[in-house]
Parts: C-alpha cells; sequence; structure tokens
C-alpha cells in the first residue's frame, strides 16, 4: 500500500508543474464565454491559483476523507450555515434552525430557489439524501453531529439528535455537513453537482482543477469564466510561477514563499485561526508510550526558533493546547511542565526516569533498548522538513536518536497511519474551526475517535468531552475545554508547538478570495480579476 501510493503520488506530483504551466495563463485570456470563440472581441476573466497543500483533493466527492474541506476552498460545495469572520454561524443554504423545548428536535427551513449545478432544486429530501450518503460513508460524521432521525417535507428538514447540541449551528458549518445532488449515474469520485458559484470542468486528483461558473447559482453571479487551483510540488516552483505571472494567487503560502513574495509588489492577506502545528504521539509503541521520553520530546522544540526563524513570524509559539485566539486557549488557568526549550532539561528528565546510556554510544536505553524513534513528515509542509531537521540534532544532544521517514503524502486517515505505522508524526490541524469547544476533542482525543490515530485514551478526558458536548452555557464549556486541555498537556500523546496564520498572496487586481478565520473558504462568489 504504502509503496504503490508512493509511486502514484510521484507520478502526480511530476505533473503538478507541468499542468500548472499548460494551464497558466493567468488573468484576461483570449477565451469568450459560453458561445463565443477566441478572436471574436471578447476576453474571458481566468483567476489561476496555486498551492503545495491547500489544492489537495483526492476526489470529488464530498463523503470521501477531507475531500468536502477541499470541494469548500475551491467554491464547489455548500453549507446550510456558514462561519462568519468573528467565528458565529450565519444562515448559507438555510434561512434558519430553531430547536423543540426537547433540546433535541431541531427544525431547519432550507432556502427556496436554490438548485444544484445540474438544474435540480435543492429542498429538504435533497439536504436528507447527501447527510444519509455521507454519514454512510464517512466515520467523523457521526462524531460531528450524532444524529437519531431526519425527516423531510418541501423545504423543512427535521433533524433529531441523539443528546442536546450546544453550537448545532456552528457545527452545521463543517464542511463535511455540506449539501450535494444524490441521485442515479452520479460518479461522485469525479464529478458531484453541488451549490457553490462554480462547478468542475477538469479534475485531476492532488494535482489540478479547473472551474467554470454554475450559471444558476443563487446567490450572485460569478464574475470569472475559469478558475484553475493548481497543487504544487514544491515552494520554489510555486513562488517562481508568481513571480513569472504565470498564477495570480498562493493560498497558504510557506514562510519562506511569503517572505519571498511580501517584498514584491502583491496583495497580502492574513487571518489567525485556531490551526495548530503538532507532534502526534503513537501511544501504542512501547518507547513512545514512557512518560520521559514524550516529555524530553517535548523540551527538545524548539518552539520561539520555529515560529521566528522558520515560520518567520507566520506562526506563534504554543505551550498549551488549544490557539490562544480562542477563549478556552492559550495557557492561562493551565499548569504547563513545559515551558521553555531546553536539551538540558530534556536529560534531566530522562536522566531521573532511569533512561541512560549505558554502553556510551550516545543513545539512552530503556530497559536494553535504544531509544530511537522515528517521525514521519509530509515534505509538502516546508516548515516541518525544517523543523525535524533541527529536532533530530537536539534530541541527538540529549541522548535520542531520531530518524525522520520524510513522505510525499499526508498521513491523514486511519489506515494511512495503521499501515505506515510511525512512532511520531507531525501534523497541523485547524482546532475549532467554527468555534466550537468540542471540535477537537472529539475527533482526536476522545478514545476511538476517528482522527485519534495513535490511540490516546483517557477516561477523564472522555468524560469531560461527554460533558462538554451536553453545555450550553459559554463560560461553563471554556472552563470544561481547559480542563480537557491540562489533561492533554499532563499526557503530551501529542505536542502542540505553534499556531499559524491562514494567508493568501494574490497580484495587483484580484479581488474577493477569502483567507477565512476557519480556513473552509477560498474562491467565492466575488473572486474576481482586472
Amino acid at each position: 500500500m504504502r509503496e504503490s501510493r508512493l509511486k502514484k503520488r510521484t507520478i502526480i506530483a511530476a505533473m503538478a508543474v507541468v499542468a500548472a504551466l499548460s494551464l497558466a495563463g493567468c488573468g484576461s485570456a483570449p477565451a469568450g464565454p459560453e458561445g463565443t470563440q477566441p478572436g471574436e472581441g471578447v476576453q474571458a476573466k481566468e483567476l489561476h491559483a496555486g498551492s503545495t497543500t491547500y489544492f489537495f483533493a483526492e476526489s470529488m466527492d464530498p463523503a470521501s476523507d477531507w475531500d468536502s474541506w477541499y470541494l469548500s476552498y475551491y467554491g464547489i460545495v455548500e453549507n446550510l450555515f456558514r462561519v462568519s469572520d468573528d467565528l458565529t454561524a450565519e444562515p448559507w443554504l438555510a434561512e434558519s434552525a430553531d430547536v423543540a423545548d426537547d433540546g433535541l428536535t431541531w427544525t431547519i427551513k432550507v432556502r427556496d430557489g436554490v438548485t444544484f449545478s445540474n438544474g435540480r432544486p435543492v429542498d429538504a429530501e435533497a439536504v436528507k439524501a447527501a447527510w444519509e450518503r455521507t454519514y454512510a460513508k464517512n466515520s467523523r460524521a457521526s462524531e460531528t453531529l450524532a444524529i437519531a432521525s431526519l425527516a423531510a417535507e418541501g423545504q423543512t428538514l427535521t433533524v433529531t439528535t441523539t443528546a442536546p447540541v450546544p453550537g448545532f449551528e456552528n457545527i452545521l458549518c463543517d464542511p463535511l455537513l455540506c449539501v450535494y445532488y444524490v441521485g442515479e449515474g452520479v460518479d461522485y469520485a469525479n464529478d458531484t453537482p453541488a451549490t457553490g458559484p462554480y462547478k468542475k470542468v477538469e479534475f485531476v486528483a492532488e494535482d489540478h482543477i479547473v472551474m467554470e461558473p454554475n450559471t444558476g447559482y443563487w446567490n450572485g453571479t460569478p464574475k470569472l469564466d475559469r478558475v484553475v487551483l493548481s497543487n504544487f510540488t514544491d515552494d520554489n516552483t510555486l513562488t517562481m510561477a508568481m513571480q513569472t505571472g504565470e498564477i495570480d494567487a498562493v493560498a497558504m503560502p510557506s514562510a519562506s514563499a511569503l517572505a519571498t513574495l511580501a517584498g514584491d509588489d502583491y496583495q497580502v492577506f492574513t487571518r489567525t485561526t485556531s490551526r495548530a502545528d503538532f507532534i502526534r504521539m503513537n501511544m501504542t509503541h512501547p518507547l513512545i508510550q514512557n512518560d520521559a521520553v514524550r516529555t524530553a520530546v517535548a523540551f527538545c522544540i524548539d518552539r520561539d526558533s520555529y515560529a521566528s526563524v522558520i515560520c518567520q513570524g507566520s506562526s506563534v509559539p504554543s505551550w498549551g493546547v488549544y490557539s490562544a485566539t480562542l477563549p478556552f486557549g492559550g495557557t492561562q488557568g493551565l499548569a504547563v511542565t513545559v515551558d521553555a526549550f531546553s536539551v538540558a532539561a530534556a536529560a534531566r528528565v530522562l536522566d531521573k526516569a532511569g533512561i541512560v546510556d549505558a554502553d556510551g554510544d550516545g543513545v539512552r536505553e530503556l530497559d536494553g533498548v535504544p531509544v530511537e524513534l522515528d517521525l514521519y513528515t509530509c515534505s509538502k509542509y516546508e516548515r516541518f522538513v525544517h523543523l525535524a531537521d533541527d529536532l533530530q540534532s537536539k534530541l541527538g544532544q540529549a541522548g535520542i536518536r531520531l530518524n525522520i521517514v520524510p513522505t510525499d503524502y499526508f498521513l491523514e486517515d486511519a489506515e494511512t497511519f495503521a499501515k505506515d505505522d510511525p512512532d511520531m508524526t507531525l501534523d497541523s490541524y485547524a482546532m475549532a474551526p467554527t468555534g466550537n469547544a468540542a471540535y477537537f476533542a472529539n475527533m482526536s482525543f476522545a478514545t476511538g475517535a476517528s482522527n485519534n490515530f495513535g490511540k490516546y485514551s483517557n477516561a477523564q478526558v472522555d468524560a469531560l468531552t461527554e460533558q462538554l458536548n451536553a453545555t450550553y452555557e459559554t463560560a461553563e464549556r471554556d472552563a470544561l475545554a481547559t480542563e480537557i486541555a491540562q489533561q492533554v498537556l499532563d499526557d503530551a500523546p501529542y505536542i502542540f508547538f505553534a499556531n499559524t496564520q491562514a494567508c493568501v498572496v494574490a497580484r495587483a487586481g484580484v479581488t474577493g478570495l477569502d483567507a477565512s478565520p476557519s480556513e473552509y473558504y477560498f474562491v467565492t462568489v466575488d473572486a474576481d480579476v482586472a
């Protein structure tokens, strides 16, 4: 599995540069809208954007893995509610959502007059069909919103949950709960009709997508005749494509790309997000199960240099769990054990635990086994490549041998993680993209959660998460999230070391692209080029 996937992704990666060049030609290009031909005096508006991480959909199926997020970036799918700039929920495909006195039954009024890109109307039955298919195919769905039953009549969707759901409207913003057409003859992996301002023309998995306007779009008129979003294999190629005019914009640039482009005459849009960079520990491995080993790793991460040097100011150091931008984030109210970078402190922790270098080869032993760890990192994250090299050096000084295993894919599903079976991985997640304090706990901290790949388990965390899921009052929810953070900080199944910003770099004349705090949106109906 791993070798075939590597081979596949290497071939696709090699295609990215060719695709980016062949599809390039940004701004106005000699191709008219529908019914016209080049040379007839009509200049088509085209937007070309690139990224090394943001346009990486494996399929066009909103129910598959994390592809709904990508389809939301692309402007193809939409939800009943959307996240506003202040991380509150506002109606989108829905007009309203009201809960009955039982706290379980929600009545959602689906907006009238909306159609899918294939012309079919969007009613409550269409939403019900989309969700039923998503729930059948994606394990994250039931964790996102536990539904007991769905009923549809006209434009009214009735949702009965298994328990009271605080922040119901926020949860409906998650792209996994997007609305798309379900019917006979749909090739979901290749082309799923949805409600967004743009629809797919050409798609190559993990490489590029070409889109055209959804002419029946319900919420305005798309301004572009063609949108091309390309996945680049490395930052140098991406930066060069921007500088030579092959692309108009870069989504989520790396620190080095941002530093290079910010010095030129480009627009830079940034928003603070809930995203955290972290190390995920595989708690099934004997060496990782040792508290002192995990703590030593935490001490050897130079967070300040990572934020200021590697990320060149586009990240801030983290010593807690959640981003300080969140009301339940930062370190306030937490007892922090690791509050500074220190190889000496790492060595002291190992010495105290009796993990010493008995044979004098420079590597400590635990129960006679050398403390040698494998760290997997995706090479598409330039900042992680640099951090891995630095961490290897620091841990070596503390007496832990770190082997870096680079991949050209993300360990973002349980199957891949289980097959590669790493000791540790470097990863990056939006931890509260809708402002919901329970989001990440349900997905990654709870025992058996869909993205708890490292098999972390703490009964107290599970109980606190269940309590959080049933609590409505904001201050109490924030307090519970802080309690969960303290437990996770003490157990160190994850080491959260930085929080990043959403960023878009665009040439002059590009407007309407979104660097949203939720990270859910990029191409909008207002996207335009001059």
